[in-house]
């Protein structure tokens, strides 16, 4: 019988990682820069601009200029928006959920052909996958505090479906407009051969309208059935909550943290899964509450002037400005 060889197995080069020490560099530097950021956005600084909706002030960064490149938040963007008279918001939908709080100005919604009125203090709540649209009703301008979070982005489902566009936006001026018979705007191509069509994304408009009958009936029999009966649930809460909370039907609380009337809270019923929204009155000579939570937090200040310390450093505000109070804050 022949005998058989064995081979030794070969020294193989090793490479090492550096997940390690990249993940501290990388959080060190974030730290820092967080550290520099001004936890008070001034109004008066911030320029309005047009986009395809209406028109804003950016409080924050965004995933496409820089997350942390104007305030030291980094799980939503923060936002501001602007309607004139008469006017209207541009027609879109997303998988994000949004949050709008009504700074002035009377208007309202329509939601999924659903029609939603709001007026000064309310909120008007867009959840995940809804096609919305703003209107202005009144004779004067409406402003809304806005905010979006960033979760989405990980997910990769962070893009807009633009249905109709803002009345007043300015494709780019070298963009080939493209127009139905009517003279309606389709959409443009850009010279780089960008071609952007509005309309909605026809795949996910049959997955929608696929899943909206959905319904589970009795009770989960194997762990599967439990994923149906959650999505059937899921589909019927989306249904049945309300898109606006008037500030009006909300009861002011006493609390720990001072006189607070909550607007979003899963105490109650909302359109929305990702954010609590209160509105707090601090007297004249008075505080709120001290405390610190892992969330992140953003005020905008509607009437008087104060200061915030946080972790031991004072920032002065006053009516209009927004403050951002980062992860973790002792406020």
């Amino acid at each position: 019988m022949e005998k058989q060889i064995e081979r030794g197995r070969e020294a193989e080069p090793v490479q090492y990682s550096r997940a390690l020490e990249d993940r501290y560099r990388m959080q060190q530097e974030e730290r820092k820069k967080l550290s520099s950021l001004p936890r008070v956005a001034k109004f008066n600084e911030i320029s309005w601009e047009q986009n395809a909706q209406a028109y804003v002030k950016y409080y924050t960064g965004t995933m496409m200029r820089g997350r942390l490149d104007r305030a030291p938040i980094c799980s939503m963007t923060i936002l501001e928006q602007m309607l004139f008279p008469g006017s209207r918001s541009g027609k879109h939908r997303h998988y994000f959920e949004a949050i709008f709080f009504v700074i002035e100005g009377e208007g309202y919604e329509i939601h999924d052909d659903v029609k939603y009125p709001w007026g000064p203090g309310d909120i008007m709540m867009v959840p995940t996958y809804c096609v919305h649209q703003h209107f202005n009703g009144a004779d004067s301008p409406v402003r809304f505090l806005f905010i979006i979070p960033l979760v989405f982005e990980l997910m990769g489902i962070s893009l807009t479906e633009q249905i109709e566009l803002h009345p007043n936006y300015q494709p780019p001026g070298d963009a080939k407009i493209v127009r139905d018979t009517h003279g309606e705007i389709l959409g443009y191509k850009l010279p780089d051969g960008l071609e952007f069509s509005l309309g909605k994304d026809a795949d996910f408009q049959k997955m929608m309208e696929e899943k909206t009958p959905l319904e589970f009936k009795g009770e989960p029999k194997t762990t599967y059935d439990h994923y149906l009966k959650t999505l059937s649930d899921q589909v019927a809460w989306r249904n049945a909550v309300p898109h606006v909370t008037r500030q009006a039907d909300r009861p002011w609380e006493n609390t720990r943290m001072g006189k607070i009337k909550y607007l979003v809270h899963d105490s109650f019923p909302s359109a929305l899964l990702l954010f609590d929204s209160f509105i707090q009155e601090i007297p004249p000579g008075g505080s709120s509450g001290k405390h610190r939570h892992v969330s992140e937090e953003v005020l905008k200040i509607l009437d008087g002037r104060g200061y915030d310390i946080q972790d031991g450093q004072r920032w002065d505000w006053e009516a209009e400005d927004v403050v951002h109070i980062p992860v973790n804050t002792v406020h």
